[in-house]
């Protein structure tokens, strides 16, 4: 992986701008714009789904206990991922204020599926749960990390805080956008660049992880057609 050095180096003689012997904690003019604009480039990006952002978490419940801490990296949710993995089901949610409403206050619902909500509890959003949990269980779903970035000894942030830290992401997708980003600080045309970044990025999230084969004629099955069992010598023998 190459640092953040190194990859705003690579842009910077593209646009006719020297390259930069340090970047963070540089109070050169350049580099400033440049660190601000790479974390600008970085928070953008993590707001799609990668595969390196995806993290399942676990949450175990204590009795009479309804709101939970989320993760310290939690960005958002990873639609219908959720499972009390105690019972084996799927958990109903997230409520709306008004579904959630009546369930407490107001119509007697009886579902089987827990059921779940996102709300400010304090001075934070916590995980709520109905009904109330009596015992412990181990309730489970995906989220994607807000840290798409990481220090020279692997610990995940959320933005650039030294030269050595290097990018989780897509890096060719990552300097595309500083590029553009840059052109378009100095008022200087970058709708080319953009337009390259627009592609590049779709295609990089599009790919990423892998894709799953999709037959245009319906299911099949089996994935692979049979095939004899021929041996590679001695034939007809």
């Amino acid at each position: 992986m190459a640092t953040i050095l190194e990859l705003t180096n690579n842009v910077l003689p593209e646009i006719g701008l020297p390259k930069l012997t340090s970047l963070v904690g540089n109070n050169n003019q350049t580099a400033l714009r440049t660190l601000a604009l790479a974390n600008r480039e970085g928070r953008a990006l993590s707001k799609l789904p990668w595969r390196a952002l995806a993290k399942r978490n676990v949450i175990t419940t204590a009795s009479s206990a309804e709101a939970y801490a989320l993760p310290n990296d939690f960005s958002y949710f990873v639609d219908r991922t959720f499972w009390n993995d105690s019972n084996d089901e799927f958990m109903e949610g997230p409520l709306s204020d008004e579904r959630w409403q009546a369930d407490v206050s107001g119509l007697l619902t009886v579902t089987v599926n827990d059921r779940f909500q996102i709300r400010a509890d304090g001075n934070e959003n916590r995980l709520h749960i109905r009904p109330v949990p009596t015992s412990a269980e181990n309730i489970t779903f995906f989220y994607m990390s807000n840290g798409w970035c990481r220090s020279n000894g692997g610990n995940r942030q959320t933005e650039w805080k030294a030269d050595t830290d290097v990018f989780l992401l897509d890096e060719y997708v990552f300097e595309l956008g500083i590029k553009w980003r840059i052109l378009q600080a100095q008022r200087r045309d970058f709708q080319f660049e953009i337009n390259e970044y627009d592609r590049e990025r779709n295609k990089a999230v599009a790919r990423d992880g892998g894709m799953k084969t999709h037959r245009i004629l319906g299911p099949v099955e089996q994935d692979f057609p049979p095939s004899g069992n021929i041996p590679e010598t001695g034939f007809g023998s």
